[in-house]
């Protein structure tokens, strides 16, 4: 018998391929595959939602949820920065529209409700202290978030006018920015050692960016303290300055310098941020009239 490979440029290997043990060929049919059973939400309005919207994502990686057998889902991320951090023990609950305050209609979002003592239940939250959501740019942006767009329409939560409006403010940016300022209530996280803070402030018809630099840094670079704070922007009572008032600290701050007496000072929960200058102590301040990027920004979210 003729070996099966004869030519010169066979592979080496292949010329002995006649002597490899064969699998033994089977004739059964294969089970059938039970059909996928997709988790379809009924709603998104929190009055009208049902036990069978309940949602277990604990431990989950980019989770999948479905408003419509026919759309494809919407994958979940507990963190934009790691899409494939899993979700906390306690994300479970029911996923709906909180609704934007009057004056900042793009500032709704998709969040978990999440069962607590509270009859209300309480919002899911990150590590920095902010809550879990999917801001309203990002459901009206991107393609796999269509579904839940079809569904606010269908919900009464959404008009057309508010997605064109949205998509009219937006036009031209490729991505949607990470931190959205929409109102001047809102908080915002900081960490005690992030070199820049940057924030994209939305205003009715335009946004704005807001950039300050080393914000707990010193003139020499350093760093002083560790930790992390919520904060807002506030508006002085005689409407001439913007001032930064630290709502919450997230995780205990700490001087990492013995006997540090610098510029910098430690945020106290409820204070204002500020700087000690020349051995004075003085709330940082914008002046609302100031022809800075970042004061034209700010005046975004104040009424005319």
């Amino acid at each position: 018998m003729l070996p099966l490979f004869r030519h010169k440029n066979t592979p080496y290997f292949l010329r002995f391929q006649q002597n490899w043990p064969r699998r033994p060929y089977s004739v059964e049919p294969r089970p059938r595959l039970k059909p996928v059973t997709r988790h379809v939400l009924s709603s998104l309005r929190a009055e009208i939602l049902k036990s069978s919207d309940f949602l277990d994502l604990a431990g989950a990686r980019k989770p999948p949820v479905y408003f419509y057998e026919d759309e494809p889902p919407l994958l979940l991320s507990y963190h934009w920065s790691a899409a494939a951090t899993p979700f906390p023990p306690q994300a479970c609950g029911y996923l709906y529209y909180h609704p934007p305050p009057p004056r900042a209609p793009l500032g709704g979002s998709l969040r978990l409700r999440v069962s607590s003592d509270d009859a209300l239940g309480s919002d899911l939250m990150l590590p920095n202290g902010l809550p879990w959501e999917i801001v309203l740019p990002r459901i009206v942006r991107y393609k796999h978030c269509v579904g839940a767009l079809q569904r606010l329409l269908e919900d009464g939560l959404l008009t057309t006018t508010t997605v064109e409006h949205c998509r009219n403010v937006f036009a031209g940016r490729p991505l949607i920015p990470r931190q959205l300022i929409f109102h001047l209530e809102q908080p915002f996280a900081l960490s005690m050692e992030q070199s820049k803070l940057q924030l994209t402030i939305v205003g009715h018809d335009k946004l704005g960016s807001f950039v300050k630099e080393k914000l707990f840094g010193d003139p020499g670079a350093r760093y002083p303290f560790k930790g992390a704070v919520l904060a807002r922007f506030e508006l002085s009572p005689d409407r001439v300055y913007f001032f930064m008032r630290i709502v919450k600290i997230v995780s205990p701050v700490v001087c990492c310098e013995d006997g540090y007496d610098g510029g910098v000072v430690a945020p106290q929960e409820g204070g204002f941020l500020s700087y000690r200058i020349g051995g004075v102590t003085r709330p940082w301040a914008l002046r609302i009239a100031s022809r800075s990027s970042a004061a034209s920004a700010l005046r975004l979210l104040v009424d005319p």
